[in-house]
């Protein structure tokens, strides 16, 4: 196996047609911004992978290409099927859409108690649409989005277990990644995570996937809405390109 680049994992969300109010930031990145990005991937040489090549890679079977990405997208937006899924299948870019097993197609409910407006979720035939294409994987984002580090034992075992089984059943398909709701976890929650079957699981944690991270903690880079001229981020693409390759590890020390 060649030595190991830390491999970035970009986290999204929704794929907007234009912009939205400036405390939805965080939620999405537009049409143009996203398609930009893609670019700048393609220009710079990185080639998107599959979890499962990730892992094959971490257990040592299988050797990475020279700058590796993966793309994640977070709730299953429906603006996915038109905003980001066309693109992504002409440059041949695969990559991974976490889903709320049930709230497909509803919405994201789960933000307006915190003041936001709820936002569509694809439905089961776009997802079947999506899918067609086999570039596209579909996993695990829990059944209804809890903050699993505030729930009882039973109602964590059955977030994990139901939206995979949900899911596995409707796609047939086997749900091996699971996706933390707001990215939070403990002991308890990474242990229950195991014990569901998952194979790997993401985080909010800032950072690249190294050699000897745990499978069940990896970091992502989250990806979100910056102006092409921003007084607090500069400038839009200088600031996606220094978020891929150039901003600090959030973990103070590698694991291996």
């Amino acid at each position: 196996m060649s030595d190991w680049s830390p491999v970035p994992i970009l986290m999204y969300h929704a794929v907007e047609d234009a912009p939205r109010a400036p405390q939805y930031k965080h939620f999405y990145v537009t049409r143009s911004e996203f398609a930009a990005q893609m670019r700048m991937l393609k220009r710079g040489g990185y080639t998107p992978i599959t979890f499962p090549i990730l892992a094959e890679a971490m257990a040592g079977g299988a050797t990475l290409p020279a700058k590796p990405v993966l793309l994640t997208f977070d709730d299953g937006y429906e603006n996915l099927l038109t905003n980001a899924h066309p693109l992504l299948r002409d440059l041949n870019f695969p990559y991974t859409v976490f889903l709320v097993s049930e709230r497909i197609g509803k919405t994201n409910e789960w933000v307006i108690e915190e003041g936001f407006d709820a936002t569509p979720l694809l439905d089961w035939n776009q997802i079947r649409e999506m899918a067609a294409w086999d570039g596209v994987s579909f996993q695990a984002h829990t059944a209804t989005h809890p903050h699993l580090n505030r729930i009882g034992q039973d109602q964590l075992r059955r977030e994990l277990t139901v939206s995979k089984q949900q899911l596995e059943q409707e796609l047939q398909l086997p749900m091996d990644v699971l996706c933390y709701p707001y990215g939070h976890l403990s002991e308890e929650v990474v242990a229950e995570t195991r014990a569901a079957g998952y194979a790997m699981a993401v985080t909010t944690e800032f950072g690249r996937v190294r050699r000897g991270d745990d499978p069940l903690r990896l970091p992502r880079i989250s990806v979100y809405h910056v102006p092409f001229l921003s007084l607090t981020y500069g400038v839009g693409p200088l600031n996606f390109d220094w978020r891929l390759r150039t901003r600090k590890d959030s973990r103070s020390a590698p694991n291996g």
